[in-house]
C-alpha cells in the first residue's frame, strides 16, 4: 500500500522479471531490497469475506506482522481497481484477536518482493511460487497509466484477481484443489 486508504491497483503477469527491473531502473525508480513475505487471509468458516470481496490479512516480514483489511474492488475499464486499503503494525497477539472475532485462516502465500519507486508510484514486482511473477502499479491512476505505457511490451495484460485467488486456479490446475498453503 503507498499511504492512505485509498489503494489504485493494476496487476500484470511478468515474462521476464530481469528485463523489467532493468528498464525500471533506467525509468529512474529506486529500488528496494528483495523481500521475502508470508501472507495469511483469514475469513469465517463459511467465506463470509471472500463473498463480499473483502481481505482480513496479516503479513510477515522479517518477522515483523502487519494486519491488513481490504475493501471490496471497483475496476474501471483500464484494468485498474481501487479499494479501501489499511493496514497498521500488529503485535504477536493478532492471531488471537482475529480468532476471538471467529476467523481462522483460509490460505497461506509467500512470495518474493521487490519494489521501485518514483514520484509516489510504487511498482512491485512479485514471484509466488510456482504460479509466476507478477508486477502491481500502486498509486496515481495518471502515474499507473504512465508507468504501464513506459513499460509496453515487458508486462501482460491486466489481472483482475488477487494473489490467492490465482494461487488457488493454479493448485486446481495442477490437482490440488483442496490446499490451502502455496510456499517456497
Amino acid at each position: 500500500m503507498t499511504g492512505g486508504v485509498d489503494e489504485v491497483e493494476s496487476k500484470h503477469p511478468v515474462p521476464d522479471p530481469g528485463e523489467l527491473a532493468d528498464r525500471l531502473g533506467a525509468l529512474g525508480f529506486r529500488a528496494a531490497p528483495e523481500q521475502e513475505q508470508l501472507d495469511e487471509y483469514y475469513d469465517t468458516p463459511d467465506g463470509q469475506l471472500r463473498r463480499q470481496d473483502l481481505v482480513a490479512r496479516l503479513r510477515v516480514v522479517a518477522g515483523v506482522v502487519t494486519a491488513g483489511f481490504k475493501g471490496p474492488r471497483s475496476y474501471a475499464d483500464d484494468g485498474t481497481y481501487r479499494r479501501v486499503e489499511v493496514e497498521f503494525p500488529a503485535g504477536g497477539d493478532a492471531r488471537d484477536a482475529f480468532a476471538r472475532q471467529g476467523l481462522v485462516v483460509v490460505w497461506r502465500l509467500a512470495k518474493r518482493r521487490r519494489e521501485f519507486r518514483r514520484d509516489g508510484l510504487v511498482v512491485a514486482v512479485d514471484e509466488l511460487p510456482r504460479v509466476g511473477t507478477y508486477v502491481e502499479f500502486e498509486g496515481d491512476p495518471a502515474l499507473i497509466t504512465l508507468a504501464r505505457r513506459q513499460v509496453t511490451g515487458l508486462i501482460g495484460p491486466p489481472e483482475p484477481r488477487n494473489y490467492a485467488e490465482l494461487a488457488a486456479a493454479w493448485l486446481r490446475a495442477h490437482g490440488r484443489p483442496d490446499a490451502r498453503e502455496l510456499t517456497f
